[in-house]
């Protein structure tokens, strides 16, 4: 009987210890690991203009040519900058132009069927556009030009700088129906990536 006592403790002891063993065998390991905060941004696109390059607006009034003559050039000349953290593959220039009376002196009187209207813009050319000392020939009228894009031949990195030189001609052929006329020049730089 006490062999059987034995027999039936030692299979207790069996019992206890292979429920005990199924516990941690059915047990694993575990971990977790976390990522917060995490962020996405967008880039800069921003492109700026100056007349001596000291510092850099998104408008300003770049020229003023006053008193041009047949058969004049004039250069006007601004920088570009990239103040952007991106690289700018595509600039263009359109150029919107309104021509005006400033008033009407007798010499045009003669001539002119259009008192109300100027006539400077069929006949101020823009000659040529250089970027960096790359040119464009250009040779058309600013009536011409109106509402229209020139691309111009930069691509500009993050912080890098062009220089824009225009050349404007009023040609030996113009008459006095664009005499004391007046134009307005708006320029706008379209950048794109």
């Amino acid at each position: 009987m006490k062999t059987v006592k034995v027999k039936l403790q030692i299979i207790v002891v069996v019992v206890v210890l292979m429920v005990a063993i199924s516990g941690v065998a059915k047990s694993y390991f575990t971990d977790t690991a976390v990522s917060k905060s995490n962020r996405v941004t967008t880039a800069e696109f921003d492109i700026a203009i100056s007349k001596d390059g000291k510092r850099f607006y998104n408008e300003l009034k770049l020229f003023e040519l006053s008193n041009m003559l047949p058969g004049e050039n004039r250069n006007v000349t601004f920088l570009v900058k990239n103040r952007g953290t991106v690289t700018m593959n595509r600039l263009t220039l359109t150029l919107n132009v309104r021509n005006y009376e400033v008033k009407m002196s007798p010499a045009e009187k003669a001539v002119d069927s259009t008192p109300e209207r100027g006539e400077l813009g069929k006949w101020l050319v823009l000659k040529t556009i250089s970027v960096n000392g790359r040119t464009v020939p250009v040779n058309k009228t600013l009536d011409d030009l109106n509402g229209k894009m020139v691309s111009l031949p930069v691509k500009l990195k993050p912080g890098e700088k062009a220089e824009v030189r225009m050349t404007f001609e009023l040609p030996a052929k113009a008459g006095n129906e664009c005499q004391t006329d007046g134009i307005d020049v708006t320029l706008r730089l379209d950048a794109s990536q």
